[in-house]
Parts: structure tokens; C-alpha cells; sequence
């Protein structure tokens, strides 16, 4: 405080000192916060040497705004005094010299008008007018219009940020001789001259005063140098806090809050978009109208490698024709991008809610961040029954000591900034795919399990069982497959376990023909190939197969001694079905292409099989479903 005192002169004083340290608050706040976010943005730390450097570009900034310029102190008389003297010999008035020992004087008194500064004609001439005194007044209006020019100049040159000059004393002379052209009287150089020396002694002092206010600053200066160390150590020390809080509040947003609201996103969207297509799209409403639409869609789509998928990869190709109809429906509706927006919202509400519970009676106490993070995630999971993987706050990264409303307010606005990036991912064009591989529930899985019915295929034709009654014991298929459709070794009847069974005798064979299999052995057969129930339910097919010789049915000799003494009497046959015209049109259309991916002779096909139409056949596969709908 003896300091202060010392310097409490002028501007120079303890509001000044205030002033300084304000200043340097207020750069040094700006300063730190566009660090910080820089830190934030760049993820790089800062080392003490680049803080240091930092902190001298905010102190030059103050220093400047200061406009700090120290100078030695000088008696401004002397250079008055100098200046009157150079004046007066430019004017040929070296007979007052001897006047100016007076200058630096306190004057008590104003300026005076005398006989002395009128002639002896204008003295004798006024004699006798009012004894001399009508002269005096006006030689004394005029002292005073410039005395009072004088004291505006002062004023002016004051309030400059500037110090004392010379250049101020010769425009102070000439404001004088310029106040005395415009004279009526007849006044004599005396007058100017002690006018000019009353003056300069009045600017010697308010001069004086101006020169040691900024010699003053030197002395405030050395004061503020005194303490820039100690504004660098808080300097870098307010930036290490707030960087550590920020980094720590960071971590906490993207290692336990982020994971934590995308899966609140996400856990709901699969069931939804799965509920959403089965609205939509009928065939999803039931095992039949699935596989009805995916017939339907192959016979329209008229392509050959999506048959052969359909035929030998029926599960995979099923499973990605639900997926590519997910993928349709969320390319074509905005209803993904506003659920998700919702569920965001939903979930930036709970943990705003749960960290501002933890704020009660925190105010500016310093507190340890690793309980009260522990605590925010409880309140979680108790009121918003939130599984929080709490793991990642084990270990010391998340225990620091610091205020905890300053950190709640870092979290809070993470929390914000997170939930506009989120928001904004969401409303962009999106990637359906990567969407969808980051739900914790797949919707084609869901729908699936809707349109996947029974799992049973026919052993000989792979046909998928279109039975949708649960818990059944008969299988059967609606469409089996014929014979040009299937490689041999897909359904080779080698798995009839007859050793005398060979290619050949596969090539004479038509494999199922819209069979209904009722044998009461089908619903349990065994997975040995070779037992007696596998065999009794093969040969009861080769039995049915050989009963019904319709188009190019011819079973060979091989197999009959298998089915001669295996007698079952045959079921009732639905020959509306077994007429079909579906897998007609499909080989007529492409014997060819079958026989050569599969490696195999073309089949010879009735010519009334050539005749069928894809209208034809997209109206025999509706009667079929129909058919089968009703009962």
C-alpha cells in the first residue's frame, strides 16, 4: 500500500492500478478461452513455454493500450525561459531581457495593466478623460480575452496522451501576438512582453504538472513490470485448470455419455422400422404371402441368377430380399431420421436432468469429479432405468479436484455441442447400411421371424414346407421342384441310401411333384440317412413319385425293388396344384441356362410347357396360394 501511496498522484493513482488489473483480467479472459477452445478443437497440450509466449502478446496489448511513455523529469522552466528569450530577439525586444529572471515564480495575483504599457502621446492624450481609467479597461479586456484563449490551450494540450513539448510554448506566444494585432490602442512593447512573461511563468507551472504525470508513469510502470511474473504463473495456471477440466468433462462426454445416448437411440429403431415395413408391405404379414411375393417378384424380375439363388441358397436369399426391402423403405421415408431425433432429445433431457441434481450446495467448492460422475450415472439408472457402463470410470483420469459448477457448466455445454453434432448426422443424408449395422436389434431379423415359417424342406427337392400351423406334424410343400431345376448333387438321390443308385438313374427321375406327404414317419425321421424311418419315408416318395406318372414321371427299374415290398396306401392328391404351371414356365424359359449351370443334359419338355406365358404363370401361382389360403 506504501507503494499505491507513492504513486496516488494523477491519473497515476489506485483507480489506475484497478484500472491495469481489470484490463489484464478481461485480455487475459479472452485470451483463455480462445486457448481452450483451441486445445478443445486440436487435442494438442500446450507447453509452458507457449503459454509464456501467449501471456506476453496479451501484456504488450495492455502495455500499448496504456500508451506507457516513461521520460526523465526536467524543470520545464529552463525551456521556457529559452523559448521567451529566442522570441523576444525575433521581435527586437532584448531591453526587457532583464524581466525574465522572474519566470518559475508563484504568481499570486492576476495580470495588471500599468502606465507603463501606454505611451507618453496615448498617456497625455487620456489625461484628462476620466483620469486615464477608460484606457486601462480596455488594454485589460484584451490581457483577458487571451488569458482566457490561454487557459482553453492548456486544457486541450492536458487532455493529450502526450508529454510536454516546446513546440506548446512558441504556440502560446503566438496566440499572444495574435490576440495583439487586433489592438485599437496604442500600447507599447512593455505590454507585450510582460503579457507574454505572465503566461509562459503560468504554463511553467501547469506544464510542469503535465511533464511529471508522465514521468510518474515510469514509476507505475516499473510497478506493473514488478508483478508480470506473478500474472504469468496465474496465467498459465487458470489455463492448466480449465484445460484439465475441459479435457476431463470431454472424456466423460465421449467415452461413457456418448456410447450411452446412441444406444438409447438405437434400441428401439430395428422393432420400429420392422413394424413400419410390415404395415406397408402385405407380404409381410404372414410365411405365405412372403414366399407368394418373392415368386411373384422372380417371375417378373425374369432373371435367371436370382432363380438359382432362390433354388440352392433359399435362407440367404430370403433374408436379402427383407434386408433390401429395409433398406428401400428407409431410403424412401423421413421417418428414421425423426425418430431418432426424438429419442435424442428424449435422452439429453435425462442427463441434463441427472448432472443438476448434483449441483445442490456446489457453488464455487472445490469437490473431487469421480464421485460426483459416479453419482450422475446412478441418478440414470435409478430414475431412468439407463444401463450406464460406469467402467471407464475406473482409474485416476476422471478423479481431479476442481469446482464443480465450473465443471458441470464444461459438461453442459459438451453435452449440447454433442447433441447438435448428433443432430445434425441425423437430418444429413444418411448411409442406410451403416445405420443399420450399428442397431443392437436387426429389423429383417425381426421380420424373419415373422414371414420364416417352418424351417422343414422337402429331402427331395428342397421345396420349403408351407405348413403355418405351429407345433404340425404333417410337412408339405406347395411347389415342389422338377426335375432340370436342382444340380444333381443338391438333392442327389443318393441319399436314399441305395448303393446301386447312380447319375444315370437320376437322370430318368422327376423329383417331387406337389406331393401332400402324410406319412406320420415325416415329423420325426431320423438324421441318420440310413435308418429304417428315413428309408420308409423315401420310399413312400419313390412310391407316390412312381404312382403317378404325369409328364415325363418315369422312376427307374433301380428303385422299384426298394418300393415292392413297402406298400403305403397314397394320399389324396390336389392335382390342381400338381398342374402348376409356375415351374413349367420357369424351366421352359430357362432349360438351357439350368442345364448349363448346373452341367447337366437339357430336359426334354412337353411343347404345350413352351406355350405358358409369365401372365400364365404369375395367375397359377396366385390360384395356388389362394388354394392353399382357403384350406
Amino acid at each position: 500500500m506504501q507503494k499505491l501511496e507513492t504513486i496516488n498522484e494523477s491519473h497515476c493513482s489506485y483507480s489506475q492500478i484497478k484500472t491495469f488489473e481489470k484490463s489484464v483480467e478481461k485480455e487475459q479472459e479472452y485470451k483463455l478461452l480462445a486457448l481452450v477452445e483451441t486445445s478443445k478443437s486440436t487435442n494438442i497440450l500446450l507447453q509452458d513455454c507457449e503459454l509464456e509466449e501467449e501471456f506476453e502478446i496479451v501484456w504488450k496489448k495492455i502495455l500499448s493500450s496504456f500508451e506507457f511513455r516513461p521520460s526523465e523529469r526536467e524543470e520545464i522552466s529552463s525551456i521556457v525561459t529559452k523559448v521567451l528569450k529566442q522570441n523576444l530577439i525575433s521581435r527586437d525586444l532584448q531591453k526587457h531581457m532583464d524581466k525574465l529572471c522572474i519566470l518559475d515564480q508563484n504568481q499570486t495575483s492576476s495580470f495588471q495593466v500599468c502606465d507603463e504599457h501606454f505611451g507618453y502621446r496615448s498617456r497625455l492624450k487620456r489625461m484628462f478623460e476620466d483620469n486615464n481609467k477608460q484606457q486601462k479597461l480596455e488594454a485589460q479586456k484584451i490581457a483577458s480575452k487571451i488569458i482566457e484563449e490561454y487557459n482553453q490551450f492548456i486544457a486541450n494540450k492536458c487532455n493529450l496522451a502526450a508529454d510536454f513539448s516546446e513546440s506548446y510554448i512558441i504556440e502560446l506566444l503566438e496566440i499572444v501576438e495574435n490576440g495583439l494585432k487586433e489592438k485599437s490602442l496604442e500600447i507599447r512593447s512593455a505590454f507585450e512582453v510582460d503579457l507574454k512573461i505572465y503566461l509562459c511563468n503560468a504554463a511553467c507551472q501547469d506544464f510542469q504538472k503535465l511533464h511529471d504525470r508522465f514521468a510518474k508513469d515510469r514509476e507505475l510502470l516499473a510497478y506493473i513490470s514488478a508483478t508480470k511474473n506473478k500474472y504469468a504463473a496465474e496465467f498459465i495456471y487458470q489455463f492448466r485448470k480449465r484445460d484439465q477440466c475441459q479435457r476431463v468433462a470431454q472424456a466423460f462426454i465421449s467415452m461413457v455419455i456418448k456410447p450411452l445416448m446412441l444406444e438409447y437411440v438405437n434400441e428401439p429403431l430395428g422393432t420400429q422400422i420392422a413394424k413400419e415395413v410390415k404395415h406397408k408391405a402385405q407380404q409381410y404379414q404372414s410365411p405365405h404371402a412372403f414366399h407368394q411375393c418373392i415368386l411373384e417378384d422372380l417371375i417378373k424380375e425374369d432373371c435367371f441368377e436370382s432363380f438359382v439363388e432362390y433354388l440352392l441358397s433359399y435362407e440367404d436369399f430370403r433374408l436379402r430380399k427383407i434386408r433390401e426391402k429395409v433398406v428401400s423403405h428407409l431410403s424412401d421415408t423421413t421417418s428414421l431420421g425423426e425418430l431418432r431425433q426424438h429419442r435424442l432429445g428424449e435422452i439429453v433431457g435425462k442427463i441434463a436432468a441427472a448432472v443438476s441434481q448434483t449441483t445442490e450446495g456446489t457453488s464455487g467448492v472445490l469437490s473431487d469429479t469421480k464421485p460426483l460422475l459416479e453419482r450422475v450415472c446412478l441418478i440414470l439408472e435409478r430414475d431412468s432405468k439407463i444401463d450406464v457402463k460406469k467402467e471407464s470410470l475406473n482409474g485416476p483420469l476422471f478423479s481431479i479436484t476442481t469446482e464443480w459448477d465450473h465443471f458441470v457448466k464444461c459438461l453442459m455445454e459438451l453435452l449440447a455441442k454433442m447433441r447438435f453434432d448428433l443432430g445434425q448426422e441425423f437430418n444429413q443424408n444418411v448411409d442406410v447400411l451403416e445405420v443399420l449395422n450399428d442397431l443392437p436389434v436387426q429389423p429383417q431379423d425381426q421380420l424373419l421371424h415373422i414371414v420364416r415359417g417352418c424351417e422343414k424342406r422337402c429331402p427331395l427337392c428342397k421345396a420349403p414346407c408351407e405348413e403355418e400351423k405351429l407345433d404340425h406334424e404333417v410337412h408339405s410343400s406347395l411347389l415342389h421342384r422338377p426335375k432340370g431345376m436342382l444340380p444333381y448333387d443338391f438333392c442327389s438321390p443318393s441319399h436314399l441310401s441305395c448303393p446301386e443308385t447312380s447319375k444315370e438313374a437320376y437322370g430318368e427321375l422327376i423329383i417331387c411333384k406337389n406331393l401332400h406327404l402324410e406319412d406320420p414317419n415325416w415329423s420325426n425321421i431320423s438324421n441318420d440317412l440310413n435308418s429304417q424311418k428315413t428309408n420308409n419315408y423315401w420310399r413312400y416318395c419313390l412310391y407316390l413319385l412312381s404312382k403317378f406318372t404325369i409328364a415325363l414321371l418315369n422312376i427307374e427299374t433301380t428303385f422299384k425293388k426298394y418300393i415292392s415290398h413297402m406298400y403305403i396306401s397314397p394320399p389324396t392328391i390336389d392335382f390342381d396344384v400338381f398342374n402348376s404351371y409356375i415351374y413349367r414356365y420357369v424351366l421352359a424359359r430357362f432349360n438351357e441356362k439350368f442345364a448349363a449351370e448346373f452341367k447337366q443334359e437339357l430336359v426334354k419338355l412337353p411343347e404345350d410347357w413352351k406355350q405358358i406365358t409369365k401372365e400364365d404363370a404369375l395367375e397359377s401361382l396366385k390360384g395356388v396360394f389362394a388354394k392353399k389360403g382357403c384350406s
